[in-house]
C-alpha cells in the first residue's frame, strides 16, 4: 500500500509543472484560514437576531397535514420594498418551494392562495393592521437553465418557483410572519426537507455565498418525513463466516417505497435451518424506528444457508449465508459507493445517506461522491469531510472521503483518509458557465482526463479510482490507480453495452475489477425502492437516470478502509445489479481479481458457486483468450437459487481473461472481477 510522502492541503502540491499551495484545514468546527467564518443560514439571509421554526418538525409519508412556519424578523426587520422569500429542495428540483416527489413527474401540485384548494398557502403578521401579500410564483418551465452559477440571479429576478412574501409597511425587529401551509400532502419518500428563507435584499452577488453552497444545511428550518406501514421485512447478514463465529443480522422494516416503516412495532418470528443458533423472534420496540441489529447468531455445520423474518402477513429472506470449517480469510461486504446530496445535485443530505445505508439497507460501506465541481466554497468541502469522518466506524460501516470529477467524461476518486483529500476539479468546464474562481482556493483543475489521471498518479498517499458510466476512458488511463469499472448504475444505458465497454478495455490491457454502484441523486445509498427508475422519466432526463441501482461487493480481511483498500487494489470484487447475491468465483485457491501464472501443459479449473435471491437462470463464463471474446461455459439453472459447478479450459493456451456472469429469473444479474492467466 503507497504510505510515503503524502500530500496533503498543509503542502505545496507540485502537479502538472506548477505549484498549487492549499491553505490549512482544522478541525471540525473550526475554519480555514482567509475564510470569513460561518454564515449561519438563517442569519446571514435574514439578519441578524431572527429566528425560523417549522411546526409540527415531523410528518408522515402520504398523509395530509397542516404546517406552520413561524419567522421572527432580525435587527434589519423587512424594509419597505423588501419581500421575504422561501425555497425548498434541491438542485435538481430548481429550489422551489414545494415538496418534490423523489419519483420523478410525481411532483406536488404548485401551492394555491384558494383556501378551498389543497395545498394552499396564507401567511399574517402579529402586528394589527399590517396585510401581507403572498405571491405563488411559477415552477420553471421545461428547458430552463438550471445551472447552479445562475441561481442568485433567478432568485431575484424572481424567476424561480418561489414563495414571495411582502408586507403593507415596513416591519421592524421582533416582528412575526406566520405562514400556514394547509392540507399538504407528504411526498411517497421519507426524509428530512430543508427550507431556505431569505430576504431579497440580502441575497449575495455570487451563489458560492447563498448557505446551501456553503454546505451549511444544519442550521436550515426542515420538516422530517417518515415512513409507516410495513409492507415487507429486509433482512440481510455478511455471507461468509466460520463455525461457532458470532454474526449478526439486520432486519428492517419497510413501506412500499422502500422507507422504514417507523410505526413497526411487536415481535418478529425468526427461522433457519437448525445448525443456526437464533432466537426464535425478536421485539420491535417504537425507539427502534423500524430496524433493528440482532447480535449473538452463529452456525453449528457448514453450509449454505437462509434466514426468514415474519410479523403476520409481512416477511423477508436474507442473502444467503455461507458457513465453512474453518474462519474464512477474507469475507464479503456489500456497499455503494457512488451517492450525490445536496451539496452537488442530489436532494438528500449526507445524514440521510449515512443513516440509511446501514440500518435500512444493511449496507456495510458506502462514499457520498458529490460533483467536485458544484462545492461552493472551502467550507462546505470540509463540512462533507468532517460528516464523512464521523460517520466511519471500523467493523460496523466504513465511509470513504471521495468525489466526482467531471470534465471530459467522469470519474471517481476516492482516498483512504479526509487530511490526504486533494480535490480536483473540471475547472475549465465550471468557468464556462460562469462559475467564479475559488476564493480562496481549496481545489485544483485538470482539464482533461489524461491531466486528471496524472495529477492523481502524481500523488504520494493512497488514491484509487472507479470509473462512472461517462468515463471517457482516454488513452491517458491507466490502471496504477484507475483499478474498478462500474458495470452497473441506476443509468440508462444497456447491460449488453456496459459489459461490452468492459470487455473493450481489458482487451486493450487494463487490469479493471468489476464493481456497481448507484449513483443516486434522488434516493439514499443502498435504496429499497423497487425499480424506480422505471418511474423517472423526466422532461429533459429522459435517457439519464432510469434503472435500478447497483451494489459493490468487495472481499476483505476486516471491515475497515485499510482493509476495502486493500481488496479493491486487489479486484477482489464484483458487481451487482441491486441484488445481494452472493458469487464466489476462484481458479484453485485463487479467487477474482487474480493474475496467475500456469506452467507448461497446465489447463485452469475454475470453481463458481452462487448464492441468489430469486431463481437463477444463467450462470454464464466469459472469456478472452486475445483475439475474441466468448462464452465458452454456459449452463441454464431453472429452478433453484443456488448453484455449484466447475469448468476446465482444455485448450488453454497463451493468455487468457475470464469473468463470470450471473442472472436470476427476476432480471438481477451480477458480474465478478477477472482472473488473469498466463
Amino acid at each position: 500500500m503507497k504510505n510515503t510522502n503524502r500530500v496533503n492541503r498543509r503542502d505545496v502540491l507540485r502537479v502538472a509543472g506548477c505549484a498549487m499551495i492549499f491553505p490549512p484545514m482544522a478541525s471540525s468546527g473550526a475554519m480555514i484560514a482567509g475564510d470569513p467564518g460561518p454564515i449561519h443560514a438563517q442569519h446571514s439571509l435574514l439578519g441578524e437576531g431572527a429566528e425560523v421554526k417549522i411546526t409540527p418538525g415531523e410528518g408522515w409519508r402520504d398523509r395530509i397535514s397542516d404546517y406552520s412556519m413561524t419567522i421572527k424578523l432580525g435587527k434589519e426587520g423587512l424594509p419597505a420594498g423588501d419581500s421575504l422569500g422561501i425555497v425548498h429542495g434541491s438542485l435538481m428540483d430548481r429550489w422551489q418551494f414545494t415538496f418534490p416527489s423523489h419519483f420523478w413527474r410525481e411532483r406536488q401540485p404548485w401551492q394555491s392562495a384558494d383556501r378551498g384548494k389543497p395545498n394552499h398557502l396564507a401567511a399574517t403578521c402579529n402586528r394589527a393592521g399590517v396585510k401581507l401579500e403572498v405571491k405563488l410564483g411559477q415552477p420553471l418551465p421545461k428547458g430552463h437553465d438550471n445551472r447552479p452559477s445562475h441561481f442568485v440571479k433567478a432568485l431575484r429576478d424572481r424567476k424561480r418557483g418561489v414563495l414571495e412574501i411582502s408586507a403593507s409597511e415596513e416591519l421592524r425587529e421582533g416582528d412575526v410572519i406566520e405562514i400556514q401551509w394547509k392540507d399538504v400532502k407528504a411526498p411517497s419518500y421519507a426524509m428530512r426537507y430543508l427550507f431556505m428563507p431569505f430576504l431579497f435584499s440580502k441575497l449575495p452577488e455570487l451563489d458560492r455565498d447563498l448557505p446551501i453552497r456553503r454546505g451549511e444545511f444544519d442550521d436550515l428550518p426542515r420538516i422530517r418525513v417518515k415512513g409507516h406501514t410495513a409492507v415487507a421485512l429486509h433482512v440481510t447478514c455478511r455471507p461468509l463466516q466460520g463455525v461457532y463465529e458470532l454474526f449478526f443480522l439486520n432486519v428492517a422494516a419497510i413501506d412500499q417505497y422502500g422507507n422504514p416503516a417507523e410505526d413497526f412495532v411487536g415481535d418478529v418470528q425468526l427461522s433457519a435451518d437448525k445448525s443456526l443458533t437464533l432466537p426464535e423472534s425478536v421485539r420491535f420496540e417504537k425507539e427502534d424506528r423500524g430496524c433493528k441489529r440482532i447480535d449473538g447468531l452463529r452456525g453449528s455445520e457448514p453450509g449454505w444457508f437462509r434466514i426468514r423474518a415474519v410479523q403476520g402477513g409481512i416477511s423477508g429472506l436474507s442473502n444467503y449465508l455461507v458457513v465453512s470449517q474453518k474462519q474464512p480469510p477474507a469475507r464479503i461486504y456489500f456497499g455503494d459507493m457512488h451517492t450525490h446530496t445536496l451539496d452537488c445535485d442530489g436532494t438528500n443530505d449526507i445524514h440521510e445517506h449515512f443513516y440509511y445505508a446501514p440500518k435500512v439497507a444493511g449496507l456495510d460501506f458506502g462514499s457520498v461522491s458529490c460533483h467536485a465541481e458544484y462545492f461552493g466554497c472551502a467550507a462546505a468541502w470540509q463540512r462533507y469531510l468532517d460528516e464523512t469522518a464521523k460517520a466511519n466506524r471500523p467493523g460496523e460501516f466504513v465511509t470513504f472521503p471521495g468525489y466526482e470529477w467531471a470534465q471530459q467524461g467522469h470519474t471517481n476518486a476516492y482516498f483512504l483518509s479526509e487530511k490526504d483529500a486533494v480535490l480536483i476539479w473540471g475547472e475549465q468546464r465550471m468557468k464556462a458557465i460562469g462559475n467564479p474562481p475559488d476564493e480562496p482556493k481549496f481545489r485544483i483543475g485538470a482539464a482533461n482526463e489524461e491531466e486528471y489521471m496524472r495529477i492523481l498518479r502524481e500523488l504520494k498517499q493512497p488514491v484509487f479510482t472507479i470509473a462512472h458510466v461517462h468515463t471517457a476512458y482516454t488513452q491517458g488511463i491507466d490502471d496504477s490507480v484507475h483499478w474498478l469499472d462500474e458495470i452497473y448504475s441506476c443509468h440508462r444505458h444497456d447491460r449488453a453495452k456496459r459489459e461490452n465497454r468492459l470487455r473493450d478495455n481489458l482487451k486493450r490491457g487494463l487490469r479493471l475489477g468489476v464493481v456497481a454502484g448507484s449513483d443516486m441523486h434522488r434516493l439514499t445509498m443502498g435504496h429499497l425502492c423497487k425499480e424506480p427508475g422505471r418511474r423517472w422519466p423526466q422532461g429533459g432526463w429522459e435517457n439519464c437516470q432510469f434503472q435500478t441501482a447497483g451494489l459493490q461487493a468487495t472481499y476483505a480481511a476486516e471491515l475497515t478502509r485499510a482493509g476495502l483498500y486493500k481488496g479493491m487494489e486487489n479486484r477482489c470484487t464484483y458487481g451487482t445489479s441491486g441484488a445481494r447475491i452472493v458469487l464466489l468465483f476462484r481458479c484453485g485457491d485463487s479467487p477474482m481479481g487474480s493474475q496467475l501464472e500456469l506452467r507448461a501443459g497446465e489447463k485452469p479449473n475454475f470453481e463458481i458457486e452462487v448464492g441468489g435471491t430469486d431463481t437463477l437462470s444463467e450462470i454464464a463464463l466469459c472469456r478472452y483468450d486475445g483475439t475474441n471474446w466468448s462464452e465458452p461455459f454456459k449452463e441454464s439453472t431453472s429452478g433453484k437459487d443456488r448453484w455449484s459447478g466447475s469448468w476446465q479450459d482444455s485448450d488453454f493456451a497463451g493468455s487468457r481473461i475470464y469473468y463470470v456472469r450471473v442472472t436470476q429469473a427476476d432480471g438481477e444479474q451480477a458480474w465478478s472481477s477477472p482472473i488473469w492467466i498466463s
